[in-house]
């Protein structure tokens, strides 16, 4: 329970920060086909030791949702734990290569997250090493504090 009430004081944060002029989103992992950019300044470290999260994902060609529209950015919103590599998406939206919004997600509710599962990375794809990537900066930077 305590850990919900953390997990759920972040995601208040989060929105806070998302409200607040956008920080730095640096570059945490890039390949011909997609670039992934962290949000630095609204990442929370829960008492379980998992992060939340907002990244962007940047490719250089269209994919599709299932509804057959096509994207060129999303974003996303999770918790991530680094040990084992484990994630909880909660949110993402999409956007067309002009930037206009193809679909957008919303939060799920608050006492609904503590059910959703740990999803395991897929090995070797572009989601497990930009994961990667995010836990070994995190980590780090949580060294220096």
């Amino acid at each position: 329970m305590k850990g919900l009430l953390l997990t759920i004081a972040s995601i208040t944060s989060l929105v806070s920060v998302e409200s607040r002029a956008q920080g730095s989103w640096p570059i945490v992992y890039k390949v011909s086909s997609v670039t992934v950019a962290l949000d630095t300044a609204g990442v929370n470290k829960n008492a379980d030791g998992s992060y939340l999260t907002r990244t962007r994902w940047d490719y250089t060609r269209d994919h599709l949702l299932e509804s057959k529209r096509p994207y060129r950015q999303m974003t996303q919103t999770a918790l991530l734990r680094c040990t084992p590599m484990r994630i909880r998406r909660l949110t993402e939206s999409f956007y067309s290569e002009t930037g206009a919004v193809v679909r957008e997600g919303s939060m799920p509710e608050r006492g609904d997250i503590q059910y959703m599962a740990w999803d395991r990375l897929i090995p070797r794809s572009d989601g497990s090493r930009a994961a990667t990537a995010i836990c070994n900066l995190l980590t780090r930077r949580d060294r220096r504090r």
